[in-house]
């Protein structure tokens, strides 16, 4: 009860900081037989040393930490749209490549088959191999496409994700 009493005549941030200074024990691990001190997970420095820098420095520090914080806070906010732009350009500019793979591997597709179809002795002599490179070439396009999708989707996804985060809308290229 006389604990109680003395405390009323503290304030509570008084009290806080005391519960705060006092010394804990550390903390010990033992793994097979040995014993490992755990190292403090005290603050670098101690609530009074804070109370007293705020002190010294007077009111004003306390509005300049305050701008400070909200000036970090700007740049954070702008830091997040940076990533979330280079994350969605860097998609996009996957997206570019595979299109582009997958427009050449076309292009190659139809300049060999026209070939094959304009020479009638090919036709006759390599009829065979003309199936199945077509086939593989058919095979390498649809994995393409896949890829190309799947990166759409990505983009997608890493779009909303943005978007959720707060981000400010990416436009349209």
């Amino acid at each position: 009860m006389v604990s109680l009493a003395a405390r009323g005549q503290e304030s509570l941030g008084d009290v806080a900081r005391k519960s705060r200074s006092a010394k804990r024990p550390q903390a010990t691990v033992h793994l097979e037989g040995q014993a490992i001190v755990l190292p403090s997970t005290e603050p670098a420095v101690s609530e009074q040393e804070q109370a007293k820098r705020e002190n010294e420095l007077g009111p004003d520090s306390k509005a300049a930490a305050d701008g400070k914080t909200a000036k970090s806070a700007a740049e954070q906010a702008q830091q997040k749209a940076d990533d979330w732009k280079k994350k969605i350009d860097g998609q996009k500019q996957e997206i570019v490549t595979l299109q582009r793979e997958l427009d050449v591997v076309q292009r190659e597709q139809r300049l060999r088959a026209a070939a094959y179809y304009a020479d009638a002795g090919t036709q006759l002599r390599d009829s065979g191999r003309f199936a199945e490179e077509s086939r593989k070439e058919q095979e390498e396009i649809d994995a393409k496409k896949q890829a190309l999708d799947a990166a759409n989707q990505k983009l997608a996804d890493i779009q909303e994700q943005a978007r959720k985060a707060g981000a400010p809308a990416a436009s349209s290229d």
